[in-house]
């Protein structure tokens, strides 16, 4: 008798458990498309190196450094507010809230689009470099369509449309892919520029694509001006902080070239390769996660809020945890597995820059629930801290402590976001005073228990 209880009960629980993952589309879409965009990525990558040739790989690589960080900037100013403010829109207001979004969205490309044309430009005015020239048009045009197509896709997952999302970047990296393939057979000598103009023209074709799924904006003024207004109050904070990440991600890197020279730099970016198989997820947490934070604050305050983070953070750091130990049984096997032999001297530290990813994902996790109750200045603190101490050490380490010194001054970087991070955090885990509940209406959007 005891035993059929329990069975029934341990099947009750199995099937409600499979249920509750299967319920959760948006979540699984989330995660499905950012392993093809990661996937499709690291191939694209490979397929330009191969392409290209190191020369003009690493004027590829250096011209779309400035594009992610005018990336950077966007996702500041734009949909870092859009994931945490859009959610708590009512739905009569929220068509008017996305057309003025689309609006600053629209002229915050052109402006960035436009500062990295000019810099290359004046970059190869400085430097007497032709070949620099030939970069500030695609350049424009990349950026632009680069950023374009990532709102679409931030938008899309937002308003519980991920399979639109899905479709968008399949479109991408397709077109993306096939050309870099056909790149070789069309030209005997390919250049970092071709590589540029394949970007540009995969993001606008997607773009186009996702704008007939978006509809026509008809923004109004008064909304254009109250929308951009709470944006800035969001993101005053998180745009300088997106420039001191910037300084605090690359900084080690760097120095690395500058001091040990360009072939350690090489072996550091082949461990962060490696480690980098952590971005799936962390990357997928900000197509869902915001959002849903940003609900649980604004449906329960403190409580139901302190509830998601907690599952939120164990299953993140479950995650992370099995990557990381995955990554470390025999990181020789998947180094020369995946840039062969002659890299397999570098596999060691796959050991060294795991810890700073994985810390890195806990400052993820941390992030998410601060930007959900729209305190961004603990984030900005955090960048400036972190800033601070790269500015410092960042020669010191690297010249004394070689790879070393990189490795654990990586791990330094990211323990003090984490510390600066959790102080005001640690007041909300455990304060009792909760915030008035806010009656919402049901939606057929993603639950803010989706998480288990």
């Amino acid at each position: 008798m005891i035993r059929a209880i329990f069975s029934q009960s341990a099947a009750r629980r199995i099937t409600d458990v499979l249920g509750s993952f299967a319920a959760q589309r948006s979540t699984n879409l989330a995660f499905l498309d950012q392993m093809v965009v990661s996937g499709a990525n690291f191939l694209a990558g490979i397929l330009l190196a191969r392409g290209l040739g190191l020369y003009e790989f690493g004027r590829f690589a250096l011209a779309w450094m400035l594009i992610e960080f005018a990336g950077s900037l966007q996702f500041a100013a734009i949909i870092q507010p859009m994931l945490n403010i859009g959610p708590k829109q009512e739905e009569a207001d929220s068509l008017d809230y996305y057309n003025a979004v689309v609006v600053q969205q629209g002229l915050t490309c052109l402006a960035l689009g436009s500062l990295a044309g000019i810099a290359v430009t004046a970059a190869g005015w400085i430097f007497s470099d032709p070949q620099l020239y030939e970069l500030a048009i695609p350049l424009f045009l990349a950026t632009v369509a680069y950023q374009l197509h990532n709102f679409l896709r931030r938008h899309f997952f937002l308003r519980d449309r991920g399979f639109a999302a899905l479709c968008n970047d399949a479109l991408r990296f397709a077109t993306q892919i096939a050309a870099i393939a056909m790149l070789a057979a069309l030209s005997d000598h390919p250049t970092a520029v071709s590589g540029i103009w394949i970007i540009a023209f995969a993001c606008a074709v997607s773009t186009l694509q996702g704008a007939c799924f978006f509809g026509c904006p008809r923004p109004k003024r008064s909304v254009l001006r109250e929308v951009w207004g709470r944006h800035w109050q969001f993101s005053k904070w998180l745009l300088p902080s997106a420039l001191m990440f910037w300084t605090t991600s690359q900084a080690f890197v760097l120095m690395s070239g500058f001091v040990l020279g360009p072939a350690v730099t090489g072996a550091v970016k082949v461990a962060l390769s490696m480690t980098g198989l952590l971005n799936i997820l962390l990357l997928a947490l900000d197509n869902f996660a915001p959002a849903q934070a940003a609900r649980a604050w604004h449906a329960g305050g403190r409580p139901q809020l302190r509830r998601y983070m907690l599952r939120l953070g164990c299953l993140t750091g479950v995650l992370i945890f099995a990557t990381v130990g995955i990554l470390n049984i025999d990181p020789a096997y998947f180094v020369r597995l995946l840039f062969g032999h002659q890299y397999e001297s570098t596999a060691y530290l796959v050991h060294w820059f795991s810890a700073p990813a994985a810390v890195y994902g806990i400052s993820t996790v941390l992030i998410i629930w601060t930007a959900a109750m729209e305190k961004t200045r603990p984030i900005f603190l955090s960048y400036a801290m972190a800033t601070a101490f790269t500015l410092i050490a960042a020669y010191p380490m690297t010249r004394y402590g070689g790879l070393a010194g990189v490795a654990f001054g990586s791990l330094l970087v990211e323990s003090i976001r984490v510390i600066v991070l959790w102080m005001p955090l640690r007041h909300e885990a455990i304060c009792s005073v909760e915030r008035p509940r806010v009656e919402v209406p049901e939606t057929s959007g993603s639950d803010v228990r989706s998480i288990r």
